[in-house]
């Protein structure tokens, strides 16, 4: 009997230890868990901390339009920002401005509690380790579906972003920086959109429906178009009105 109790206490003492095991590793995962959570809602903190830093603006913009199909010519245009939520576009064209990459941001960023940054680990791009950093809408009811950010956490800034919205589509964004990147405020932007999802001016968007009508097999298939803004002489911080934006 005495041998049999031993047996038994051993396979007690074995259970004992492999729940104790299970409860650790489990705990451990929470643990990394929640911590790389923390280190992506930092980061991403970060970064809308440095957008911050330019309450207000106004910038010379140079769009190229690259659509398939359709030849646009170089167009000159004046951006002007304030945040929150304010953007206008000047232009004495037809100024086809995404505003994913200028405000859009901005909003998403501004509200922590409508998303949850999750991080997906590293990549390089251009050389630069970037960040890269999903963030999931916590409503049904928000215009956004899913958004990539790769963030150079050593700088603070967004070096590219992918918006899955409901109104758009799918939005891929490149960041290039230069002097004003202390107000992550970029020197050039490279949009890839979409075409027939993105929303452009109607008589651009009537030639193109006209001519890919025209289109059988496979050249039918979704078309990519880009948009290319090179921005200069910003004017940061020096107070915009409200009536500057009144349509």
């Amino acid at each position: 009997e005495g041998h049999s109790l031993m047996i038994t206490s051993h396979a007690w003492t074995r259970v004992t230890f492999r729940k104790k095991t299970t409860s650790l590793v489990y705990l451990f995962c929470f643990s990394l868990s929640f911590l790389t959570a923390q280190n992506a809602s930092s980061t991403v903190s970060k970064v809308y901390k440095q957008l911050q830093k330019a309450k207000d603006y106004t910038a010379d913009a140079q769009v190229t339009v690259s659509l398939p199909f359709i030849k646009i010519a170089p167009i000159h245009a004046k951006v002007f920002l304030k945040q929150p939520d304010k953007f206008k576009v000047q232009s004495k064209s037809i100024a086809i401005v995404p505003r994913q990459g200028f405000d859009q941001l901005h909003k998403i960023l501004s509200d922590t509690t409508s998303f949850i940054a999750i991080s997906q680990g590293t990549e390089v791009l251009e050389k630069v380790p970037a960040q890269l950093i999903n963030l999931i809408p916590l409503r049904d009811t928000a215009d956004l579906i899913l958004a990539k950010l790769w963030i150079d956490p050593a700088r603070n800034l967004v070096l590219k972003s992918l918006l899955t919205t409901k109104s758009n589509g799918t939005i891929l964004t490149e960041y290039r920086y230069g002097q004003y990147a202390g107000y992550g405020l970029p020197d050039a932007l490279l949009f890839t959109v979409d075409i027939k999802k993105f929303k452009i001016p109607k008589s651009i968007a009537a030639d193109i429906n006209t001519t890919t009508k025209k289109e059988t097999g496979p050249e039918k298939e979704t078309k990519k178009g880009k948009i290319r803004i090179e921005l200069s002489n910003y004017v940061i911080n020096k107070g915009l009105p409200d009536a500057l934006f009144k349509k």
